[in-house]
C-alpha cells in the first residue's frame, strides 16, 4: 500500500501533471528521507502518461541527469513532467504550496525487453 500514492494525472499538450501523496503509515517516516521512496515512486508513475518517442509511450527509468533535492519531508506533492528529448523527460516535484521539492533535468526511459 505504501507504493500507491498516485492520486490524479492530467495532461495539457506535452505536459503531464500529477498529484501524489503518502498514506498515513509511510507519511510518518517522511522526515527521515530527503524524498520518501514511495512519494518518488508515485511521481514517476505519472511518466507512463507522458508522450514519448515514435510510439508515444514511456518506459522504465533508465538513466538520470542533474538530480536535485530542494526540500525534505514532503508527504504530498504536485509533479510536472515534460519531454526532454526523444526518450527522456524532465521532472519537477513541488509541495502543495508550490515550493520546489526535487527536480530531474533528464530522466531517460526505456521499454522493458
Amino acid at each position: 500500500p505504501a507504493f500507491r500514492g498516485l492520486r490524479a494525472v492530467w495532461r495539457r499538450g506535452e505536459e503531464t501533471f500529477a498529484e501524489v501523496s503518502l498514506d498515513a503509515g509511510p507519511a510518518g517516516d517522511a522526515p527521515s528521507f530527503g524524498l520518501h521512496p514511495a512519494l518518488l515512486d508515485a511521481a514517476l508513475h505519472a511518466s507512463a502518461f507522458a508522450p514519448l518517442g515514435e510510439d508515444g509511450r514511456g518506459g522504465l527509468p533508465f538513466s538520470w541527469q542533474d538530480v536535485s533535492l530542494h526540500a525534505s519531508g514532503a508527504t504530498d506533492a504536485r509533479v510536472r513532467i515534460v519531454p526532454a528529448g526523444d526518450d527522456a523527460v524532465a521532472v519537477a516535484v513541488a509541495d502543495t504550496t508550490g515550493a520546489p521539492v526535487a527536480s530531474v533535468a533528464s530522466l531517460v526511459l526505456r521499454t522493458a525487453p
